[in-house]
This record gives structure tokens, sequence and C-alpha cells, in this order.
């Protein structure tokens, strides 16, 4: 693993992408309280993607 940039941002998209599959769901099925906590989940993964953008080692290779 010499990449490992890549896992942690293949990581934080796949939370941020099912988060919100599941918001969606279960807002279309009635259940307002686990669409929040759901909403939860894809605030905090977009965080986590715009924090990892930011540091030096991350979401791509190094700079030359």
């Amino acid at each position: 693993m010499d990449k490992p940039w890549v896992w942690e941002n293949a990581a934080y998209w796949l939370l941020y992408v099912v988060a919100l599959g599941a918001v969606l769901w279960h807002w279309a099925h009635g259940n307002p309280v686990l669409a929040g906590l759901c909403l939860i989940g894809v605030a905090l993964s977009m965080r986590f993607i715009t924090q990892s953008a930011r540091r030096e080692d991350a979401v791509g290779p190094p700079r030359p």
C-alpha cells in the first residue's frame, strides 16, 4: 500500500454516497429520525473530504 491517500479518499466518498442514499431512503419511507442521523453522517463525511483535501499528503499524488 504505497498510496494510503487513495484508500482514505475512497472511504470518505463511499461514506458520503452511502449516507446520502440512506437519507433519501429513510425520508421516503417515513422515518425522519434515521434520515436525520444519516444526514449527520453526510455532513461528517463532507467535512472529512474537505479536510483531507487541505492536507499536504492527501487526495492525490505528491506535488513535484
